[in-house]
């Protein structure tokens, strides 16, 4: 597994930035994060939305703010983020974790990933989950087929990009398309081509488009986080 850093063209929030958020929360109980573990084949971008992406109207970036992005299937990227807070500094009612995968080298664009909530990473006693799940009623989630969507097969959005890099280290925002329908499994972590990604459960399952083998498209995926 690697982790990845700002060499790696990580997003991460800044450490001061990360750090005024925790302080700001009125009690530790409501501090709430997330930790993604995605392997994207080809490239990849993680948002996180309050906002349902179904709302009419909905707003200036209904997929919500970008915490992670990763380039090349081979990597195990790992990110944590803390919930975004209402002004009251509790959690929202609901977030949606939506994911943008692009296929640049054909076969598709496939998703791996192993999601959890925590309380405040790394401190005893500082802060849990604050009764937040994903819809399987778990602080946990794999990528699979029963909690998550997926857009039919999208065709390759441009964006400036400097030459010689990928979209994925830009600050190009891909066209946002509601995942509707139930993605299509293409087996276990192990399966090949892929093999074995280590940081990643063994029950998560490589996910897809469907039809899945739509070489040179891209694809939004979204699962649900609920608090009470």
């Amino acid at each position: 597994m690697k982790t990845i850093n700002f060499t790696h063209g990580s997003q991460y929030l800044p450490v001061a930035v990360l750090c005024a958020l925790m302080l700001n929360a009125t009690s530790a109980t409501s501090a709430t994060f997330i930790t993604s573990k995605v392997n994207g084949d080809d490239q990849f971008k993680i948002y996180l939305s309050p906002v349902d992406p179904t709302t009419s109207p909905l707003p200036f970036q209904p997929e919500g703010f970008q915490y992670a992005n990763g380039f090349g299937w081979d990597f195990t990227f790992t990110n944590t983020l803390l919930l975004p807070q209402t002004s009251a500094g509790t959690n929202y009612k609901d977030y949606w974790l939506n994911i943008w995968v692009q296929d640049v080298g054909g076969g598709g664009p496939d998703l791996l990933g192993d999601f959890q909530l925590t309380g405040v990473p790394g401190v005893t006693g500082g802060g849990s989950v604050a009764g937040c799940a994903f819809d399987n009623g778990l602080t946990r989630i794999l990528t699979n087929t029963g909690r998550w969507k997926v857009t039919k097969p999208l065709p390759l959005s441009s964006a400036p990009s400097p030459a010689g890099y990928p979209i994925w280290v830009s600050n190009y925002l891909p066209p946002w398309v509601v995942p509707t329908v139930v993605p299509t499994s293409l087996g276990l972590n192990g399966v090949a081509p892929w093999g074995p990604q280590p940081g990643i459960h063994p029950n998560a399952r490589w996910i897809t488009t469907t039809p899945a083998n739509a070489n040179n498209t891209e694809a939004w995926f979204s699962t649900h986080i609920r608090c009470p």
